[in-house]
């Protein structure tokens, strides 16, 4: 149905009468010759409809239609009335609805009590005292702080600050408050909760648990650069502090710091040793093990006695006459010779390429013996094949020596590892040049470890982002590990399982397990505060200590961990020959068993002493 609306229609005699202020005004009016219809077409409006309830048998919906009528007849006249049926309720889920007007946090208040001793009320005198010496309220009011002070009497916190007695009742007190919030995870860490064997879940998820973080205020912006377990009393442990990275946006530390931890306390550092140069290594000496020794950035040695609050200076370097001023890398210690053979001797690498050895003497100096100082790889070495620049001339004739490592066995054999990725094989018996060089990285050596379980199996680890396991005697790694493009920090074997290897990068810790898989980790633990430097077990296996660059020490837990085999030796050699074929695993095979050192009789009768009588 249309309807026209008919607008704009006047009629001329209408048009005629109207007034108009412009007659009034003199001025004629004009007739209108013609009348202007618009015409409009108006939206269509419904007013019956009666939809068809029929469909053609030859559309698309026929045949929904008609097994819905079949249906519908089945359920009403069909055998389909006859079925059962139940009446049952049903509920529907309420939704619940919460007005703008309530949207709010509800307000928690409390009643709390503090205490204030003598002793913070005269600490914030003395802070306003040196700080603040008046108020301003208003323009007009002024009110004046005023302390006042006993004359006559002993300063109480002088006599408290220098007692030894009260530090160690202090001591105490904290040990057995922090006993109260961590008796459990130090009882994990000491090994008390073994897992269980038989327990029917067993899932092998190699996981890290963090137990408690070492760190402390006024180790904030110093990087943690070298661990050391105390070698009588595994719960101490010494961290230096220092630089690491070296990065251009990191803030350059005047001085150092040496920090004595322990399992009771996890608080608060035990012992503080603050040192003029930024520390680079620490060391717990085997022989006396309240002797602990500390390499600097600027090249000095120092052995400290950490039985004394003050950490008493036993003996150092003398920069006078020192011949190395680079910074000090690692420090092992040695058997001592000599009239203070008993104390031992130290052999450390430094980053110009010195390798010294220093022993004790009367004095309360050192006395340094240089070994040798590396030279620059030549030519083509052993080991892998890397392009050599010969046209590039090397700016500085000495590499950088980066890691060092005493064979298990031969005591007096050594090696180093270099910024060129050369592993140089040194003995004491023949100072002032290396017995041989071998090319295990294309990039600098981090890390140099044998494995607990093997004198003749040993890891590399570097720059060039790989783990590589070395067999001695065999110039080609029998196994890679890579996971990613960060170069790796240190990576160890694992104490009680010979086939788990735990490596740190920049980013991430990752445990791999070469028994099983060797072409990506296990599993990769993150720590989001700051980027990690060093890692390293525990003396049970069972926990793992974690660097990072703002100065604090994670102790982790290792849960979800393979049991370990019941024969070492044997499982970790046939890791290895499962992980290589070829050529290369019959030159391994050739060597003998990798478990154990391989001695034959007649070198086991050339060690017999001959008698003089026959």
């Amino acid at each position: 149905m249309e309807e026209i609306t008919v607008l704009d229609i006047t009629p001329v005699d209408s048009l005629q009468k109207m007034p108009d202020s412009s007659e009034s005004q003199g001025v004629p009016i004009k007739t209108p010759t013609f009348i202007k219809i618009l015409l409009r077409e108006t939206d269509d409006i419904v007013l019956f409809e009666n939809p068809s309830e029929t469909v053609p048998r030859d559309s698309e919906e026929a045949a929904a239609v008609i097994e819905a009528n079949e249906k519908y007849e089945y359920l009403t006249k069909g055998k389909g009335r006859n079925r059962r049926t139940t009446n049952s309720e049903a509920q529907t889920m309420d939704c619940l609805y919460k007005s703008r007007a309530v949207n709010t946090d509800r307000i928690k208040q409390e009643d709390i009590g503090t205490f204030v001793s003598n002793y913070e009320m005269f600490d914030t005198y003395e802070d306003l005292a040196r700080s603040t010496t008046s108020l301003e309220v208003s323009d007009e009011t002024k009110i004046v702080i005023t302390t006042y002070t006993k004359q006559g009497e002993e300063d109480l916190g002088l006599f408290l600050n220098t007692s030894a007695n009260f530090h160690l009742s202090a001591m105490i007190i904290q040990r057995l408050l922090a006993g109260n919030i961590y008796r459990e995870k130090q009882k994990r860490f000491r090994n008390m909760y073994l897992p269980d064997p038989l327990a029917p879940n067993v899932k092998y998820h190699y996981s890290l648990e963090k137990l408690w973080s070492y760190s402390w205020i006024a180790l904030a912006g110093y990087s943690v650069t070298s661990f050391s377990w105390c070698e009588t009393n595994r719960d101490i442990l010494a961290v230096g502090y220092g630089l690491f990275y070296l990065d251009p946006h990191e803030e350059k530390a005047d001085n150092g710091y040496v920090c004595i931890w322990s399992i009771k306390n996890p608080v608060n550092p035990e012992r503080v040793f603050i040192l003029d140069a930024p520390v680079s290594a620490v060391a717990f000496s085997p022989f006396y093990p309240q002797m602990l020794a500390v390499g600097l950035y600027n090249g000095s040695i120092e052995i400290r006695n950490f039985t004394y609050e003050n950490g008493d200076l036993i003996a150092s370097t003398d920069r006078e006459t020192s011949v190395g001023f680079e910074s000090i890398w690692q420090i092992d210690w040695l058997p001592g010779e000599g009239l203070f053979g008993e104390f031992g001797q130290l052999l450390t690498i430094s980053v110009d390429g010195r390798i010294m050895k220093y022993s004790f003497t009367s004095g309360p100096f050192l006395a340094g013996i240089q070994l040798l100082r590396l030279s620059r790889v030549e030519g083509v070495v052993e080991g892998l094949p890397i392009a050599k620049k010969k046209d590039l001339m090397e700016a500085y004739r000495h590499p950088q020596a980066l890691c060092l490592r005493i064979h298990p066995l031969r005591h007096h054999v050594y090696f180093v590892g270099t910024d060129e990725g050369c592993l140089h094989t040194c003995s004491l018996n023949y100072p002032q040049h290396h017995i041989g060089v071998t090319q295990v990285h294309k990039g600098s050596v981090y890390s140099i470890e044998y494995s607990p379980w093997s004198p003749k199996i040993f890891l590399t680890c570097g720059s060039d982002w790989c783990i590589r396991v070395w067999v001695e005697g065999v110039f080609k790694p029998v196994i890679e590990l890579s996971s990613g493009f960060n170069a790796v920090n240190c990576a160890f074997w694992s104490p009680i399982h010979a086939t788990i290897i735990a490596s740190c990068s920049r980013d991430c810790v990752e445990l791999w397990d070469i028994r099983r898989k060797t072409l990506k980790p296990a599993s990769t633990h993150k720590f989001d505060e700051a980027p990690l430097t060093k890692i390293k077990f525990s003396a049970c296996g069972r926990s793992l200590i974690v660097g990072t660059a703002d100065g604090t020490v994670h102790v982790c837990a290792l849960e979800n961990m393979p049991f370990p085999p019941h024969f070492q030796y044997n499982e970790l050699q046939k890791a290895i020959y499962s992980a290589i074929s070829g050529d290369l695993l019959d030159q391994v095979k050739s060597f003998g068993h990798l478990g154990y050192p391989v001695i034959s009789a007649t070198s086991e009768r050339k060690k017999r002493p001959t008698s003089g009588a026959t």
